[in-house]
């Protein structure tokens, strides 16, 4: 769980306000609040923020496969978009389909504060070599 805790100092997730939380079920969610920094023109969550969010959702789920000397950056990923959201709590969860050598396949879900399901997407990570610091 140690890679969860680098994702979780980044500073994109700071700056996103991302928090990953473990349920009473064992599973790793990401957690996001919404604010008004988040919002598009219309009043709700900007799509980029959704995209954010799953793409993270997904890389904790695939960080837990990775060798210590492993590391993985998205290289292309699809977003369904279901409802728009404009307050509360985002929580997203992410599992690993296949590990490949080279290439690292995902799945997501975000739902809002109730437990309804508002997007859901996949992802392909590239697995890289980590070289010594």
């Amino acid at each position: 769980m140690v890679q969860i805790a680098k994702l979780a100092a980044g500073s994109y997730w700071q700056h996103m306000g991302m928090k990953a939380v473990e349920g009473s079920d064992g599973k790793i969610r990401v957690v996001l609040e919404i604010t008004d920094d988040l919002l598009q023109i219309y009043g709700n969550v900007h799509g980029g923020v959704f995209a954010g969010l799953l793409d993270s959702a997904i890389a904790v789920a695939l960080n837990q496969k990775l060798d210590e000397n492993e590391g993985a950056s998205t290289v292309e990923m699809k977003l369904n978009y279901l409802r728009s959201v404009n307050k509360g709590i985002l929580y997203a969860e992410g599992e690993v389909i296949q590990k490949g050598k080279k290439i690292i396949v995902g799945k997501g879900e975000i739902k809002d504060g109730t437990g309804q399901l508002v997007a859901f997407g996949t992802a392909t990570f590239m697995v890289t070599r980590l070289t010594a610091e």
